[in-house]
């Protein structure tokens, strides 16, 4: 999984966790009318800081194996899209709710790799294409991801988001 999905899918799982439904935007069948308040998450905006080569963190050993192994960063600048449907029984104020919950996810929530800077959302307004409200949003963050070279070190490994449990 790439970086970006890494991100829209740990945004997405937090929301989940919390109880709020989130859709990763695009993915297929994600734009339909919901019968509760859901979050498309997506991406507006983004650029990578730093090539892996020129992000050399260190070494660290790997416990199972004891081998010891070189340690490198990669670090992409993001303005998230986080866009708050309402079916309409719900009405604006259900998007004011569904935001009151995301503002605290986006505080407390996120994996330690997400550094989140600025939430920004526009007035809700009825969006004839779901048949719902939208109020858009976006989330502008920095996201920190490692990856570890192979033993010859000719070869990294997928950069994983900082924070995120692999197996």
């Amino acid at each position: 999984m790439n970086g970006l999905e890494q991100v829209k899918n740990a945004v997405a799982g937090a929301l989940e966790k919390a109880g709020i439904r989130a859709r990763i935007a695009y993915a297929p069948g994600w734009a339909k009318a919901y019968a509760e308040p859901v979050v498309a998450v997506g991406l507006r905006t983004g650029e990578s800081r730093g090539g892996a080569l020129s992000s050399y963190l260190g070494q660290r050993t790997d416990p199972d194996t004891q081998a010891s192994q070189e340690v490198y960063g990669m670090r992409l600048e993001l303005t998230m899209s986080l866009d708050i449907y309402c079916p309409p029984r719900d009405g604006t104020a259900g998007c004011d709710s569904v935001l009151e919950a995301l503002h605290q996810i986006i505080l407390e929530g996120l994996p330690s790799g997400l550094k989140p800077m600025e939430l920004k959302w526009e007035e809700a307004a009825w969006d004839k294409d779901t048949a719902m409200f939208l109020r858009r949003g976006s989330l502008v963050c920095s996201a920190y991801f490692v990856a570890t070279a192979s033993e010859d070190g000719l070869l990294l490994s997928d950069f994983i988001l900082k924070g995120m449990v692999t197996k």
